[in-house]
């Protein structure tokens, strides 16, 4: 959730296919992906958490909204959290049983990849053991957030390349927790090709899942401008996320970077307005 990350995605993508490309990698997608499709758990309800921190803001949990714990290396520090750490993390206010470890410097791809997981794993076990009643997830790791190769862009080869590193990372890690937490941020501005690149990375979520809920993180800024997405842009997010996950985590929301403290609130921004929109929709306000 770090902007950093944004900075170290942006880098290493190539630029926004044109119209024809995107419309062969959805094809691509289509053959490679079969008759898998990401749905939502029967007769479960959509779920609605909030971890937004935005000056002048209501409580959400007016809204319908549950809060949504985050533990970071604020509290949990860079490396393997100890003891001390790990209570200092199940102390902080929470409104349910859910608590989402981010801890970003642990790298899944790459020559670290075995030991971050080792370090997941140990650190998933630390809060097991401290509070079995906790329900725990990993932000962003199951499945490894990617845009270019989830939407087939780069080649099948590739697309079945990023499945390979979910399915062994997943091995390894959905024993560990009991919630998928995707993040599906904003890169860009191509609405078709955020829908395509949310719909690969909820898929790949389900395949991986176990049968274990996903709810996706979603973010009403640009990830890399910042700047505030338009109303139907966040809208088309929210209702996409409802067809095919089974909640959604608003995350945010940031002025003009992490040091720069949060954003004020903006009662008639587009984003909200649509939120409140959709919230009508669900029956969670009048």
């Amino acid at each position: 959730m770090q902007i950093s990350a944004a900075q170290n995605f942006a880098s290493c993508r190539r630029r926004i296919p044109n119209i024809t490309i995107f419309k062969a990698a959805l094809c691509v997608i289509c053959l490679l992906t079969g008759s898998s499709s990401a749905t939502p758990q029967p007769h479960a309800p959509f779920k609605l958490f909030a971890a937004l921190t935005l000056l002048g803001a209501p409580d959400f949990r007016a809204f319908g909204f549950e809060r949504l714990t985050i533990a970071d290396p604020h509290v949990l520090g860079l490396d393997v959290p100890n003891a001390g750490q790990v209570q200092r993390a199940l102390k902080l206010p929470r409104g349910n049983q859910y608590l989402v470890v981010d801890i970003e410097n642990w790298p899944v791809e790459g020559p670290e990849q075995a030991s971050s997981i080792a370090k997941y794993q140990k650190t998933l076990g630390a809060f097991r053991k401290a509070d079995p009643s906790v329900k725990l997830g990993l932000y962003s790791v199951l499945p490894i957030r990617d845009h270019w190769r989830a939407i087939g862009h780069e080649g099948p080869a590739a697309l079945e390349e990023w499945k390979q590193q979910n399915t062994e990372i997943a091995s390894s890690l959905v024993p560990y927790v009991d919630v998928l937490f995707p993040s599906l941020y904003t890169f860009y501005g191509d609405k078709d090709s955020w829908v395509a690149y949310a719909q690969s990375n909820i898929e790949e979520a389900r395949r991986i899942s176990q049968g274990k809920p996903v709810y996706c993180f979603l973010w009403p800024q640009f990830h890399k401008t910042l700047a505030f997405l338009p109303g139907d842009f966040w809208y088309l997010q929210l209702t996409t996320c409802r067809r095919l996950a089974d909640g959604i985590v608003v995350w945010g929301s940031m002025r003009g970077g992490p040091r720069d403290g949060p954003a004020k609130w903006d009662e008639k921004a587009e984003w909200w307005q649509a939120t409140l929109k959709f919230l009508r929709e669900e029956g969670k306000i009048p």
